[in-house]
């Protein structure tokens, strides 16, 4: 009688496979349950332009032992559009990083592949840089998915794709930057997640941005900058193709920027798609507002926010990286004020 379930499970089991496979409709999406009766189990399956993947095999996890207890960090989502390449999108801290961020959610369902941010997953559950597993590098697959939210150039883990994604990479005026990340921390930023029980992250920065004044606040936070913006410069766009965007070239041209980061990625997106999304992002305050995330946009606010003493000190210290990124020394900083 077993003899006969098993056999009996393995026609069945088969015949479900084979019906769904009847189904496929070139590159959509079709999830599928399959019951296995030889081991009484109902597993998903997962077709990418036709080629079946099994739920929690073929779409990696990230795990992490949190204080003894071993944790799925998160787990791939499926994607529509395997036969796409997939994309890589890096930004700087404060330089329209969740505009890019929002920009980049919008194309990607338009063209059919998954966003992904794992440093956004990772924030959510209060996870700091310093923990992040080595093994994120396997949910980075060569096709199907985009892959932002980068606000520097992750160490911990390695990018496998790197090179063939042709990324993209939004900088900004190291000196506009620390300003803007200044009243961010002290007013408006969030705080990361707390799900974790064994990490704890650091909110000095905020702590930091409560407790001095603006000036001496960019001076502490400029070692970080010019780190990311060093990382960048030799780790990314040192080793690869990259199609670097200006803050300060696109914040008012957002139309031929999204139709352009469209096109760079190969996406066929029409160009009323790509205005209606630049028209959802096109966000210019009437005023300032320290307390409010997009609290102003308009590029060389630091020469009303800082004094000319603490300007020429940013130029010179961001001076290879202002260089590299086309950005010059403020001028009447550095003729001894305004």
């Amino acid at each position: 009688m077993q003899s006969l379930v098993r056999t009996f499970g393995r026609i069945l089991s088969a015949s479900i496979v084979a019906a769904v496979d009847l189904h496929r409709d070139g590159d959509y999406f079709i999830p599928a349950l399959i019951f296995d009766l030889r081991g009484a189990t109902m597993r998903k399956r997962f077709f990418f332009g036709g080629r079946a993947h099994d739920g929690g095999a073929a779409l990696p996890s990230v795990e992490f032992d949190d204080g003894g207890e071993r944790r799925v960090l998160f787990t791939l989502p499926p994607t529509d559009r395997s036969d796409l390449p997939s994309a890589l999108v890096f930004a700087m801290p404060k330089s329209g990083s969740v505009l890019l961020d929002g920009i980049m959610r919008k194309l990607s369902a338009s063209a059919g592949v998954t966003y992904v941010s794992i440093m956004q997953e990772y924030f959510a559950i209060g996870l700091p840089d310093k923990n992040m597993p080595a093994d994120t590098s396997a949910i980075f697959l060569p096709r199907g998915y985009c892959y932002g939210g980068f606000r520097y150039f992750p160490r911990r883990f390695d990018i496998p794709i790197l090179k063939q994604s042709r990324p993209v990479l939004l900088v900004r005026d190291p000196r506009d930057m620390l300003v803007s990340h200044y009243f961010s921390m002290r007013d408006s930023h969030p705080e990361p997640g707390k799900v974790l029980k064994s990490v704890n992250a650091n909110m000095s920065m905020r702590d930091l941005a409560r407790a001095l004044e603006i000036d001496d606040y960019v001076k502490r936070a400029a070692e970080t900058f010019r780190a990311f913006l060093m990382n960048y410069r030799i780790l990314l766009c040192g080793v690869c193709e990259t199609r670097m965007y200006r803050y300060e070239d696109v914040i008012y041209q957002k139309p031929d920027w999204v139709a352009g980061l469209a096109a760079h990625f190969g996406w066929d997106i029409s160009r009323d798609v790509a205005d209606a999304i630049a028209a959802q992002h096109d966000v210019i305050p009437s005023d300032e507002v320290d307390t409010r995330h997009i609290r102003q946009v308009h590029p060389g606010n630091y020469i009303k926010k800082l004094r000319p003493e603490t300007i020429r000190w940013l130029d010179d210290y961001f001076k290879e990286e202002m260089a590299f990124f086309g950005y010059k020394a403020d001028v009447l900083a550095q003729g001894g004020g305004r």
